[in-house]
């Protein structure tokens, strides 16, 4: 099963009337880098570059700009 549906059904929770594909599923994928940097073992845990480059292809999923 994805990791993703199984902790987070985020569209099963909020308002169908509001039309946030983009920022839902970047919603979603924030959530799941969150939860890879607590992870307990630091060998688990996403190295700072992978999460810059995670957190700039969110914003860019979601409409906004990283460099501004």
């Amino acid at each position: 099963m994805d990791k993703n549906k199984e902790l987070y059904d985020l569209h099963e929770v909020l308002d169908p009337t509001i039309s946030l594909s983009n920022h839902l599923k970047g919603l979603e994928r924030f959530v799941d880098l969150a939860l890879r940097c607590v992870e307990e073992l630091g060998n688990q845990r996403p190295a700072m570059s992978e999460v810059v480059k995670e957190l700039e292809s969110i914003m860019e999923l979601v409409g906004l700009n990283p460099a501004e």
